[in-house]
């Protein structure tokens, strides 16, 4: 066995020996080789490895598996790095056998994407095999990475690179098929895309040769980790979510098992999420045996080209008949995306396919079934993307569209109620400037003469709490029971105060209509009647506590005439008018900036809808509206 540089070479060599100290009956040329034997196929004749002397120093485990471990050494007659797997002490001679074949398999995979075997030896009992030394990242790595959005793993594996490495894998794989070998363990985590753009095929344990008996192997187990971990020995022949169904049974294997794996990989690589959920053994394989759901559309985070997603799904049907035949007629399917030839009938024959899907969708999307819209809506995009022409997508675009869903969405009543808390914050602040520019009315009532100081002193008191209320709310910026009809109440109590100086019929009736007006406009729509009941009580209340002669009347009718008596002010001209004129002018000049501002927010929204209404018909401009 290749030694550490700490060691010293005092043993005798000897072959491996099975339990009972005997020869292990490792496969013969004449039980292994393949009955049809050409000069292309793989040939596996050699008993067994040849002893070879001690050439190498060994540096550190740079992988392990249920085989052996990986070592990186140094190879002292030839001056270079290599790795060195070496079979586990203790394997029996099944796992040996495996051993021995995956070395000759790969070894004689003359290809770019599958590492050189430089030598196959045995050394102190332990059977091992060299190749070439290889530097890079897995797919799997890679996909970990670029699913937690790493920026540096995006700049070395962009989409079209990591679609170039996946067809050079095809490559190899179609060359080992041409040999007669199946792979059975293609996954994320056995293919490596090298530092320098080279890319290779790992990991042929599990390899099978046409016409040689497979090495027995027990139940399966799912391998921990995102990357699938190493096939362990004695396992399943296969990772549970990357077999294909038949393999999954145990059911002779032809080139279409290895399809399927490789669709597995390629919707890995367009989504960087696993085809089939991480769960236990049991799970994973009673999921691939159900069949699996392989548009990659569905749960990638961008956009997936139909093209690539149409060949996720059909190298990974569950039945071998509706795969593609062969590896290389999956792979030509990628390349005729990456070279831009886009079939102009497979885009048309896809956009019906997702135009009819949306149709049967059709009838619980109109009666309100949100998750049936959401579906007819996303199998429409597809459909318009890949033939905008398509009338009958256009059309059932058009009805979604138009058609209003009869229970509003929650994401809408949500947006709703984002507008409402941002008409309400406008209006609160505009409403405090109006009863903070009430105030200096006060000096003008001074000026005509004060009977009564503390109705006036009672109306300032309100209406600067009234203001304070609707800043408080403003600050707030959103919408609260308890802070609207603070100010509601607020604000009616110090109107009614003011009837004491104009009396319970001249002003004051359409100020509580203006002040109910604003906050019927900025409140929620369950609040209205609450709003109209309070108004229409604070407005009520003043007259009828002057007919019932609990506080001295402002108001008098007789001899045909409305006599308006301040309890709280002298009237005399010409403060009198010079008050009632600016009290009116102030008033009517308040309200209508109020009300502008409601316009203006109102024509706003209306122009962002209409806005995004326009934007939606752009989408099929071919619909004769």
């Amino acid at each position: 066995m290749p030694r550490a540089p700490s060691s010293t070479d005092d043993s005798t060599t000897t072959a491996p020996r099975t339990r009972d100290g005997e020869e292990p009956a490792f496969p013969t040329a004449e039980t292994l080789r393949d009955p049809r034997s050409t000069s292309s196929t793989i040939d596996l004749g050699l008993a067994t490895p040849v002893a070879t002397d001690d050439r190498y120093d060994l540096r550190e485990v740079i992988g392990k598996g249920g085989m052996g471990e990986v070592w990186l050494a140094d190879d002292r007659q030839i001056g270079r790095e290599v790795a060195i797997k070496v079979a586990r002490a203790g394997i029996d001679d099944d796992g040996l056998a495996r051993f021995l074949r995956e070395a000759r398999i790969q070894g004689q995979l003359d290809h770019p994407a599958v590492v050189p075997v430089h030598e196959l030896g045995a050394r102190d009992g332990s059977t091992y095999f060299t190749m070439k030394r290889v530097r890079g990242e897995t797919l799997a790595t890679l996909c970990a990475l670029l699913a937690t959005g790493d920026v540096e793993a995006r700049r070395r594996a962009s989409p079209r690179r990591l679609l170039t490495a996946f067809v050079s894998a095809c490559h190899a794989i179609e060359l080992a098929h041409a040999r007669g070998v199946l792979h059975r363990d293609l996954k994320p985590a056995n293919i490596m895309l090298g530092d320098h753009g080279e890319v290779y095929v790992l990991d042929w344990g599990l390899a099978k040769v046409a016409g040689v008996t497979d090495v027995p192997s027990s139940t399966p187990s799912l391998p921990p980790g995102l990357d699938g971990a190493l096939t362990e020995a004695g396992q399943y022949l296969g990772t549970p979510g990357y077999m294909a169904p038949e393999q999954a049974r145990g059911e002779p294997l032809d080139e279409r098992a290895d399809v399927w794996a490789l669709g597995a990989t390629l919707f890995e690589l367009l989504t960087y999420r696993p085809l089939i959920a991480r769960g236990t053994p049991a799970a994973v394989i009673s999921a691939t045996l159900a069949g699996v759901d392989a548009r990659a559309s569905l749960r990638a985070v961008g956009s997936v080209p139909p093209e690539l997603e149409d060949v996720c799904i059909r190298a990974t049907a569950l039945a071998p008949g509706e795969r593609f035949r062969t590896v290389a007629a999956m792979r030509e399917a990628i390349e005729r995306y990456l070279d831009g030839d886009r079939d102009l009938e497979r885009r048309r024959e896809l956009a019906e396919r997702a135009t009819a899907s949306a149709l049967r969708e059709r009838a619980a999307a109109l009666a309100g079934d949100a998750g049936a819209r959401a579906v007819a809506l996303g199998e429409l995009g597809q459909a318009l993307a890949l033939d905008p022409s398509q009338p009958r997508a256009q059309a059932l675009l058009m009805e979604l569209l138009v058609a209003p869903p009869p229970v509003t969405p929650p994401e809408v009543e949500r947006a709703v109620v984002a507008a409402e808390d941002a008409t309400y914050a406008t209006l609160a602040a505009a409403g405090a400037w109006i009863y903070v520019l009430w105030l200096p009315l006060a000096l003008f009532l001074a000026w005509m003469g004060i009977k009564h100081v503390d109705p006036l002193l009672g109306w300032v008191g309100f209406t600067v709490a009234t203001a304070f209320a609707m800043l408080t709310a403003r600050a707030r910026g959103r919408l609260d029971a308890l802070t609207f009809f603070a100010g509601l109440v607020l604000s009616s109590t110090a109107i009614a105060i003011a009837s004491r100086v104009f009396g319970t019929m001249i002003l004051t009736p359409t100020l509580f209509t203006m002040n109910a007006v604003g906050f019927a406009a900025a409140g929620r729509r369950s609040w209205l009647y609450p709003t109209i009941a309070v108004s229409l009580l604070a407005m009520i209340a003043p007259a009828v506590l002057e007919a019932s002669g609990a506080i001295s009347a402002t108001t008098t009718t007789g001899d045909g005439a409305i006599r308006v008596t301040s309890a709280v002010v002298t009237f005399q001209e010409p403060q009198a008018t010079v008050i009632t004129l600016g009290a009116a002018a102030l008033f009517l000049i308040m309200v209508t900036v109020a009300v502008g501002r409601i316009r203006t927010r109102m024509l706003a929204q209306t122009k962002q809808a209409e806005l995004a209404a326009w934007q939606l018909r752009q989408l099929v401009p071919r619909i004769e509206r």
